[in-house]
């Protein structure tokens, strides 16, 4: 009889690790998952500087799709600015310099379209027609100094034009220092605004 009560005590015991097992078992695979999902599908990153008034401002946090690097227009996303990418007189991309930081901008085209900037009106003009861009403030020029392209430019294959919402201190595919954006340096969309107004990108 004792033997019978010592064996059902060490059965219960060994179900109790057992059971503990399994929990810290899903517990790590479920931890081990939350981090590849972050390190491969969604990033965060914050916003600095005024480039993209009024859409973002200054300190917003973002939460980044890092899956989704071939973008269309009107999408924001994240940009390692490594290299830009400027084109030759028969409209061929060459790489020059970036400015080694990263930036948050909004594509205005994808490869095959034409860009086209009327200073004096500050509009911009994709595939001939003029764009109602809700999201800006401030005039659309051509940099004076350091400017990327001489317009209208058709965007390359591999390549996007990018620009800053806050388009009168936007350093951008306007100037040399940005250019053309490789698709290689997109690092992702940004899908959510996750402080100061919480919310869906627009």
């Amino acid at each position: 009889m004792r033997e019978y009560v010592r064996f059902s005590k060490n059965r219960k015991l060994h179900g109790a690790i057992g059971i503990l097992f399994d929990i810290a078992s899903y517990a790590l695979c479920t931890l081990f998952c939350i981090i590849l999902v972050c390190i491969y599908v969604l990033h965060f990153a914050a916003v600095q500087g005024d480039s993209m008034l009024p859409t973002l401002q200054s300190g917003n946090r973002l939460l980044v799709n890092a899956l989704d690097r071939d973008p269309e227009c009107g999408d924001v996303v994240i940009i390692t600015a490594l290299e830009a990418g400027l084109l030759r007189e028969d409209g061929s991309p060459y790489p020059a310099v970036g400015l080694d930081k990263v930036i948050v901008k909004r594509v205005i085209a994808v490869a095959g379209q034409e860009i086209d900037i009327d200073s004096e009106t500050g509009t911009v003009y994709r595939d001939g027609m003029a764009l109602e861009e809700a999201y800006a403030v401030g005039s659309t020029t051509e940099p004076i100094l350091d400017g990327a392209f001489v317009y209208p430019i058709t965007v390359p294959e591999g390549y996007v034009y990018v620009l800053g919402d806050n388009r009168e201190v936007s350093m951008d595919s306007r100037y040399a220092e940005v250019g053309l954006v490789p698709l290689y340096q997109i690092e992702g969309k940004v899908i959510l605004r996750l402080n100061d107004k919480f919310g869906k990108i627009e």
